[in-house]
């Protein structure tokens, strides 16, 4: 693989993940480009809804593309394009190391898929018990739907990560064997 291959990728990744598709950006603040306007300082998207998630299509999107694993570290490090270039680069270097990254984060995943949902549904049942108690049948009702809504919620987040994981080691045993 040539050294601009992953420039490449990294860019056309970028582009289907910005606001402002092909306007013009600073590639020592590549990430910062992601949201219109851009995050007015500083390597990193800006700090809202739309900003994480167009982050998150952008950080899954080049891992699926290029079959490499971010680690944790890497989630929260604000990168200029030729960091990440480089970054991407020693990942592809070492495939068993993606591969054994990616099969950790299915393991996670899948304890995850009933871990989660129970947590936050004990914590959600205990914060509407009281209330659902004091404030009569429609207050029990609408509670139990929203406590219902809480753990179903958790429970589909996590299948996506699940799912993301497993598409995650397939990409990369396809890639590299």
């Amino acid at each position: 693989m040539s050294s601009s291959d992953p420039e490449d990728a990294i860019v056309r990744v970028f582009e289907t993940s910005r606001a402002d598709k092909g306007a013009p950006y600073e590639s020592d603040r590549i990430l910062a480009y992601l949201t219109a306007p851009p995050a007015p300082k500083g390597r990193r998207v800006a700090d809202s809804f739309e900003g994480r998630r167009r982050f998150v299509r952008f950080m899954e999107g080049l891992q699926i593309d290029l079959g490499i694993c971010f680690t944790n570290e890497e989630w929260e490090r604000g990168f200029g394009l030729t960091e990440l270039v480089q970054a991407v680069e020693a990942k592809l270097e070492r495939p068993k190391q993606q591969k054994r990254l990616a099969e950790k984060r299915v393991r996670e995943a899948r304890a995850a898929l009933f871990d989660e949902p129970i947590k936050f549904g004990i914590i959600a049942a205990c914060l509407f018990v009281i209330p659902a108690a004091l404030g009569g049948v429609a207050v029990m009702l609408v509670l139990g739907l929203l406590w219902m809504a809480v753990v179903v919620a958790i429970a589909w987040v996590n299948t996506k990560q699940y799912r993301l994981a497993q598409s995650l080691v397939t990409r990369i045993s396809s890639r590299f064997g």
